[in-house]
């Protein structure tokens, strides 16, 4: 990419501010309306690490630092306008979204808008996933490619927020495999049922011993790890919805029941026996 057509340096300059500040030699980009992806160039790395700050929200990937959980990244986000200075790291991907557009769907999950400077958390290793479609989408300007790109945009958007809020999604958990697939979702509906792997093993027309080893295989899991691991996401969701009841003077037994259940099913989890 060596030279910008004045559109493209009109998106640029909406996302990263001032364009000729900003050395666009040192990255591939990938931008649109609302949200750009740029990616450092090997052999230019090390070359930028000033103070500065950005229009939109910035947020950027750290491939380079291991996270403190299993199959994610290590990630920051700066609010716009915030001044930082960070070294630019090859292994990493800088995502800026646009204030409005972030906003808006922030909104959604929070009555208040924080301001983030250098925020850290974690994300699933799996939203490189995701940017690499969207990058892919860009690139080879495919049919209706702007259609999917919105699309792209608009997951990907929703993805760091959610992670935000320590929200996370492995997509590696979603198997491709039909015996599988219909487990899972069969646990996701009926995780208050007295479950049975033989019960699983069934829907996917398997014995239980190979069901049970290739679940393992497949997931990392196994079959009833997979279940309690539900049954403690559920009830920290509802668990979490009846504390904000309380926090807005609503009284609710089930809170007490469902903090309760937590205490049990992750004492069991940590003692590495399940039920």
């Amino acid at each position: 990419m060596t030279s910008i057509s004045e559109e493209m340096n009109s998106l640029i300059e909406n996302l990263v501010g001032n364009t000729i500040e900003f050395d666009t030699s040192l990255f591939d980009y990938y931008v649109k309306d609302n949200l750009g992806i740029f990616v450092p160039i090997l052999d230019r790395t090390g070359k930028q690490s000033i103070n500065h700050k950005h229009p939109a929200y910035e947020i950027m990937i750290n491939f380079d630092l291991y996270s403190s959980m299993p199959k994610h990244y290590h990630a920051e986000i700066a609010s716009p306008n915030i001044i930082h200075n960070k070294a630019q790291n090859m292994y990493c991907y800088y995502i800026l979204i646009d204030k409005d557009y972030f906003e808006k769907r922030f909104l959604m999950y929070s009555e208040e808008i924080p301001i983030f400077e250098c925020k850290q958390f974690e994300i699933c290793s799996d939203i490189l996933k995701t940017l690499n479609v969207f990058v892919f989408e860009y690139s080879k300007c495919m049919m209706n490619a702007e259609l999917t790109l919105e699309t792209q945009t608009e997951i990907i958007t929703y993805w760091l927020i959610r992670s935000l809020f320590g929200e996370t999604m492995d997509m590696r958990a979603i198997s491709s495999d039909y015996s599988l697939a219909r487990a899972q979702y069969y646990i996701e509906q009926h995780y208050m049922d007295n479950i049975t792997v033989e019960k699983l093993a069934n829907l996917g027309y398997m014995s239980k011993t190979s069901f049970n080893r290739w679940f393992k295989k497949e997931l990392g899991i196994t079959p009833i790890e997979y279940l309690i691991d539900v049954r403690i996401k559920m009830a920290k969701l509802i668990y979490n919805y009846h504390q904000e009841n309380l926090r807005k003077g609503v009284f609710s037994k089930c809170s007490i029941v469902v903090e309760a259940l937590l205490v049990q099913y992750e004492r069991k989890r940590i003692g590495g026996r399940y039920i």
